[in-house]
């Protein structure tokens, strides 16, 4: 059974939500060289999937899926992000370094948005 995922726009509302995935369309226009419809979809059904590769993003909290086991920390606050590597705070304060994709056992649970790429800061 599949694992429901909040929708972004209820997370950070709908005019951040469309700023994050226009600012990742671009991304994937620029790096990857595809048509804009090819991109624009991409990134689509990545955000419906909550691909991490995609989502991951400083601010925000992962929580372990519930069908997860194992010493995996039940909570990840994403303090900093790379291309493929994460710094992530645990529910303790400690700080992990660890691969983008060990959160594919996570859920995108919480986002602060303090993105400065617009002309003001939010919060």
């Amino acid at each position: 059974m599949p694992i429901p995922v909040l929708p972004l726009d209820l997370l950070i509302g709908a005019e951040r939500a469309g700023q994050f995935l226009g600012a990742r369309i671009r991304d994937v226009l620029a790096n990857d060289l595809l048509p804009e419809p090819v991109a624009y979809r991409l990134v689509c059904e990545g955000a419906l999937a909550a691909d991490p590769f995609l989502l991951a993003d400083p601010g925000q909290t992962w929580t372990l899926r519930p069908d997860r086991t194992g010493p995996a920390p039940g909570r990840l606050f994403i303090v900093r992000r790379d291309t493929t590597e994460l710094t992530a705070e645990d529910e303790h304060g400690q700080r992990h370094r660890i691969p983008l994709c060990a959160l594919a056992d996570y859920q995108l649970d919480q986002w602060c948005w303090t993105r400065s790429d617009s002309t003001e800061a939010t919060s």
